[in-house]
Order: structure tokens, then C-alpha cells, then sequence
């Protein structure tokens, strides 16, 4: 690992002080939103009303990670040479926005037998929305890291979960009510909720336009995009403790591989009903809430690596408790649904400040990309999770699941403490 400073240019205390509260709100309303199109719940739910095939629902939520991962490194490259990228990054977001509102609409003036205008519809939506935070990822991340210090990134991550977790806590209430029986009738309940998604998403772009972005480190330029990845695969080779990061990190993700399916077993093995999902999205909403302004105060506090362990131990407990399911067993999926959001609302927290905190300023976006793209394993997780499911059961996907988390666990522990520091 490098030994230089990771921050080795000033910070305005005024302008960080700005930039922290309106990148705090661009993060809070972005996670509420995600609460009314929640994947573990409402979207697993919907297309359950699309389609009957595991395999096909685990293929379409695969589409998220591909969109995402694809283009982290044309990201990273074509921002390189950049000393500003907020442009790029505003008219990127506008894409998913946009996206969400026409899927809205297009629900809302569907019928109940119009199955494939809506999976369609989905999809196209479903791909462009992930897709633009793909692209922007790179962007988003290094502007939060050359507006706010380390010492204060933490409490960004972790106060962004707990307000914003807080805050769709909340909104799986609504989602209960708009879910039930006595809601709105198939498909405008689901396009009430879209379209509640894209309001609460249009106000976090609005507050991220008001971030100032200083100037930055421009990265040293590496040509074409071919000489730029033979350049991330030296700076791979090169570096063993990266290398064990990235691993610790494509395990961890093996999260994703039943993270559909839960909502499915609990209805089919325990036998609950729709105003039972709202109630499910609460508990994860909780548990995000919780686990991550834990993850963000440690990671602060005892340095980053702790994090990642603590998000680890979530993630075993999830697939394990549902391995021990009975009946109808409510507390118990209160419990596994906590667990899934203390993953999904603190895994980016140690990860990113692990990785933010290894890298020198001028090699952050290559840093940044090469750790999104290290994520494409994750790309057959979905797909592998609905063929393990079909074909086996789904307590063979928990059990995978929980195998692989435990993997990862153990790795990190291997991880530098105190990264650069003891480098």
C-alpha cells in the first residue's frame, strides 16, 4: 500500500461543511426513494405478478449489477485527465430519473392482463436506471471523496443510512397500505409507488446540484481504453492487499445470490400475504438504518476494516436464520429481513472507505473503478440464486450463501487495521 497522506490537499472547512449537508440530502431522499421500488421486496413482488419463473426473475435482477459494473472502467478512463466531472455526473443522473417516470406512467395506464407491455416496460426502465448509476458511480464517489475528508466520510456514509433508512422505515408503511387488498387495484398500486420513487429521486438531484466541486487531481491520461486496462491489470499484479480486498469484496456479495427470493420463500413456505411485505421493508429498512450508522461511527472510530466485518456478520445471519424457517414464522423473517438491510445499508460504507483510504487522490477514480468492476462475479449471483432455486431448493441457496459470507469473514481479518497507517 501507498504511504503517502491519502488527503494531501486542503479542505475549505466553509465549502465542507456545504457539500456534507447537500450530498447528506442527495443521499436521504435517494434511499427513501429506493424504498418504494425496494429489490428485495417490491420488485421481486411485482415481477412475481409478470412472470411465474425463478430463472427469469433472477436473470432480469441481474440486470442491475451488469448495468452497474459495465461501465465503471469507460467511466474511469474518460473521466481521467479531469480536474471537474459534475457536469458528466448531473447529466448521467437525469437518465435514471427520467426512466422512472415513464415506467410510472406506463404502469399506470396498463390493464391488469398487459404482462408483457409491463415486464417489458420494466426492463427498459429496470436497465436505463441502473445503467446511469453505473456510469456515474466513478463520479459520485470522487466527488464525495474530494469535498469531504476522511475523517468525516464515515459519518457521511453512516448518518446518510440512518436518516435516510429512518426516513423509508417510513415509507414501508405506505407501501403496506398501497399493497394491500383494500389498496389501490393491479397495476396502479405498483405505479403509485414507482411514481412516489421518482418524486423522492428528482429532490435528490436537486440537492446534489447544489454541491460546489473543487478542483481535483487530474489522472494520468493512458491513451486508448485497451492501453488503460493493461494498465489496471499491473496495478493488480502489484498489489497484494488490494487483491485480498477485492476478494473479501466478491465474496461479501454473495449476498445478492437469494436476495430476490426471500420475499418468494416467505409467502411460499410461510404462507404471507402482501400487507406482510410492507412490514418486511420496514424491518430492512430498520436494520439499514441501524447497521449503518454503526458501520459509519466504526469505521470513523477503529478504521474501516471493522466495518467491513461487522457487515459480514450481518451477512451470514440472514441466509442462516432462513435456513431455520418453520411455518409461518414472522419474528424469525422480521429478523432475516433486519439482517438484509443491515447488509445492503453498511457493505458500501467499509468497502468504499477502505478503498478511498488505499489509494493516493490522482489514483482514486482507477481505484474506484477497478473496485465496481471487481463486482462482476456478482453478475451470475441473481441467475445462479433462480437455477439453485428451480432446479434445487432454496435452503441450498441460504446455505451457499451463508458458506460464502463466512469465507469472507474470515479474510478480513486478515486486512490491514489501520490501511495506509501500518502500510
Amino acid at each position: 500500500m501507498h504511504s503517502a497522506p491519502s488527503d494531501s490537499y486542503a479542505y475549505n472547512p466553509l465549502e465542507v461543511r456545504r457539500n456534507f449537508r447537500f450530498l447528506f440530502a442527495d443521499c436521504i431522499f435517494f434511499i427513501f426513494g429506493m424504498a418504494f421500488i425496494d429489490l428485495s421486496t417490491v420488485i421481486p413482488a411485482f415481477l412475481s405478478t409478470v412472470t411465474e419463473s425463478s430463472l427469469a426473475i433472477g436473470l432480469i435482477m441481474a440486470i442491475r449489477p451488469a448495468s452497474q459494473l459495465i461501465p465503471q472502467l469507460w467511466a474511469a478512463h474518460y473521466l481521467s485527465g479531469r480536474t471537474r466531472h459534475k457536469s458528466y455526473l448531473m447529466k448521467v443522473a437525469s437518465a435514471s430519473r427520467v426512466a422512472t417516470l415513464l415506467f410510472a406512467l406506463t404502469l399506470f395506464f396498463s390493464g391488469p392482463k398487459d404482462r408483457g407491455l409491463m415486464l417489458t416496460a420494466f426492463i427498459i426502465m429496470f436497465a436505463t436506471f441502473w445503467l446511469s448509476e453505473g456510469f456515474l458511480g466513478v463520479s459520485w464517489t470522487d466527488l464525495a471523496a474530494k469535498t469531504i475528508p476522511e475523517r468525516l466520510r464515515g459519518r457521511l456514509w453512516g448518518s446518510t443510512q440512518a436518516v435516510g433508512g429512518l426516513g423509508a422505515a417510513l415509507a414501508g408503511l405506505f407501501v403496506a397500505k398501497i399493497l394491500s387488498s383494500n389498496g389501490l387495484p393491479y397495476p396502479k398500486n405498483f405505479a403509485l409507488l414507482v411514481f412516489l420513487g421518482w418524486i423522492l429521486f428528482s429532490i435528490s438531484f436537486t440537492f446534489l446540484s447544489f454541491v460546489r466541486e473543487p478542483d481535483g487531481p487530474a489522472e494520468k491520461q493512458n491513451g486508448s481504453f485497451l492501453e488503460y486496462a493493461k494498465s489496471i491489470k499491473r496495478i493488480i499484479s502489484a498489489d497484494g492487499e488490494l487483491k485480498r480486498f477485492l476478494l473479501v469484496q466478491i465474496l461479501s456479495a454473495f449476498y445478492n445470490l437469494p436476495f430476490a427470493f426471500y420475499i418468494i420463500y416467505a409467502k411460499k413456505a410461510s404462507g404471507l400475504g402482501g400487507g406482510a411485505v410492507g412490514l418486511l421493508l420496514s424491518a430492512q429498512l430498520l436494520g439499514s438504518v441501524i447497521w449503518g450508522a454503526l458501520a459509519g461511527y466504526i469505521s470513523d472510530r477503529r478504521g474501516p476494516k471493522s466495518a467491513i466485518m461487522l457487515t459480514a456478520l450481518a451477512g451470514v445471519a440472514a441466509p442462516a436464520l432462513a435456513l431455520l424457517v418453520k411455518g409461518q414464522s414472522i419474528p424469525l423473517w422480521i429478523m432475516i429481513f433486519f439482517f438484509l438491510g443491515a447488509v445492503s445499508g453498511s457493505i458500501y460504507i467499509g468497502l468504499t472507505n477502505y478503498l478511498l483510504e488505499m489509494c493516493k487522490p490522482g489514483e482514486r477514480r482507477t481505484y474506484i473503478g477497478i473496485m465496481n468492476t471487481a463486482n462482476a462475479p456478482a453478475l451470475i449471483f441473481p441467475v445462479l440464486g433462480g437455477i439453485i432455486v428451480q432446479e434445487v431448493s432454496f435452503t441450498a441457496a441460504f446455505a451457499l450463501t451463508a458458506a460464502a459470507i463466512t469465507l469472507a469473514l474470515i479474510l478480513a481479518s486478515t486486512l490491514k487495521s489501520g490501511c495506509r497507517a501500518q502500510a
